[in-house]
C-alpha cells in the first residue's frame, strides 16, 4: 500500500516539478491527486480534506518568488 502511495506522490511531484511555473490551477490539481490518493490509501477523509486544505491555503496565501522553479 505504502509503494502505491510512494508513487503517486512521485508521479504529482514530477508533474509540477515539470512545469515551468506554479499557479493556482496547477496546485488545485496536485492537491485533487493528493486527496484520491490518501483516499485510495484508506486515510480518513477528513484528514486527507484537512491536509489538503492546509497545504492548499499555504501554497496560494504565499507569493511564490518568480526566481524560484516549482522543484525548488
Amino acid at each position: 500500500m505504502f509503494e502505491n502511495l510512494q508513487g503517486r506522490f512521485q508521479n504529482i511531484f514530477r508533474n509540477l516539478t515539470g512545469k515551468g511555473r506554479l499557479d493556482e490551477k496547477s496546485v488545485k490539481e496536485a492537491l485533487r491527486e493528493v486527496r484520491k490518493a490518501f483516499l485510495e490509501a484508506d486515510v480518513n477523509y477528513k484528514v486527507a480534506k484537512e491536509f489538503c486544505d492546509k497545504v492548499e491555503k499555504r501554497a496560494l496565501g504565499v507569493e511564490i518568488l518568480k526566481s524560484l522553479t516549482p522543484g525548488q
